[in-house]
């Protein structure tokens, strides 16, 4: 499983709190560990061996955000030194005068430290690779302290003590580790499905606001072309349909905008059902003939009502760029019995293909957004929408 950026690169000590571990680890642990090594009653080589075995598993515990691999290495090493070394004799036994092998001294809980930092801050195969290690060095731990019998517990609750110790601490640490790289990689996760979630939001707010306002100005346009010639009269209500239209496109981008900004400044609410006349009369003024029906007293909330208008909104802009010339639409709002009905329908030229393009999947995204359903298609000739929201 690929880690986090954080943990593919882990910065120098990992900051202020590797050192504070590391130090707070040294300071309850290591002393001991070093009385144990000195007055341990073994050779002079060995008495070294084990100071330099414990102080070298404290500085990896140091430096092994730096370099996890290599310090779990060190740490590994340290650990198989203290676990041949001949029993010792001192101050931290649990019976006086017992013999007892140095891989029981304190210090040797570093290397659950260890082992968690190397699973949590490197890629495969080196987590796998610790943890087998651990596991082969818990049944190693348990071989060479078989005959030990200087605890004042019964046999029997030593090694249930010592197993779960070697073992539960062993597969605790790696686990915690790997949790935490699960948790940084599901947390990437959702802050990029959150990203692309707004990022498709804004698409469709932009297609929405932008796609309609060009449909209604390029039609205007085009007729006035055709009609201003013959009858100059008319010029000036065409060139006011598309200012008009240029206006609201104007409003809405800047309200979008406004919010992406983040802007303190009050921006005009979103549209909604009360909205509908107004957008039916801009789709006539471009030369669709275009009926509405609703319920009175339709009453919806904000979301529902903005997914209504901006689909209503996207299949007219669908009639008046692809159903060719003097199409006709009705729109009908309604109470159902599951909700709030939308249909959608209109005559004139069928598009060749029927494959979804972004205003279909933007208009399809909204539905499902609050709970709604969304059928298209062609029927009698025209097209068809169909949507079904809760109220």
């Amino acid at each position: 499983m690929p880690t986090s950026a954080a943990a593919a690169a882990p910065r120098w000590l990992g900051g202020a709190g590797q050192v504070v571990l590391a130090v707070v680890m040294a300071g309850v642990l290591l002393p001991a560990g070093l009385v144990s090594a000195h007055v341990g009653g073994v050779a002079a080589a060995w008495t070294i061996a084990i100071g330099g075995a414990l102080i070298l598993v404290h500085l990896c515990v140091a430096t092994v955000r730096r370099w996890p691999a290599q310090s779990f290495i060190g740490g590994s090493l340290a650990c198989v030194v203290l676990l041949i070394a001949p029993d010792i004799d001192g101050v931290t036994d649990f019976v006086e005068s017992s013999d007892y092998s140095p891989i029981l001294l304190p210090s040797t809980l570093c290397f659950f430290a260890l082992l968690y930092f190397v699973s949590a801050h490197t890629r495969p195969p080196w987590p796998n690779l610790a943890l087998g290690v651990g596991l082969a060095g818990s049944c190693l731990t348990l071989a060479r302290l078989w005959g030990f019998t200087g605890t004042p517990i019964n046999s029997w609750a030593w090694w249930l003590l010592l197993g779960t110790t070697a073992f539960g601490g062993t597969v605790a640490a790696w686990s915690m580790g790997r949790y935490r790289v699960t948790r940084a990689a599901w947390t990437t996760q959702l802050a990029e499905r959150v990203a692309a979630d707004e990022r498709r939001r804004i698409a469709r707010e932009m297609h929405d606001v932008v796609a309609h306002s060009l449909a209604v100005m390029v039609s205007q346009a085009e007729a006035g072309r055709l009609v201003v010639p013959k009858s100059p009269e008319r010029a000036p209500e065409i060139l006011t349909t598309i200012a008009d239209a240029g206006r609201e496109a104007l409003t809405e981008m800047r309200g979008l905008l406004g919010v992406l900004r983040d802007d303190e400044l009050p921006t005009e609410p979103q549209p909604g059902l009360a909205d509908l006349p107004a957008l039916i009369e801009r789709v006539r003024a471009a030369g669709v003939d275009v009926e509405l029906s609703t319920d009175d007293h339709l009453q919806v909330p904000p979301a529902v009502g903005l997914t209504i208008y901006r689909v209503v909104q996207e299949a007219l802009t669908n009639v008046t760029r692809h159903a060719g010339r003097r199409p006709t639409a009705h729109v009908t709002v309604e109470h159902t019995a599951d909700g709030i009905g939308v249909l959608i329908t209109n005559t004139g030229t069928v598009p060749a293909t029927t494959n979804p393009g972004r205003g279909l999947a933007g208009m399809r995204e909204r539905v499902d957004t609050v709970g709604g359903t969304l059928e298209s298609g062609p029927a009698d000739g025209g097209w068809r929408v169909c949507v079904r929201v809760p109220s």
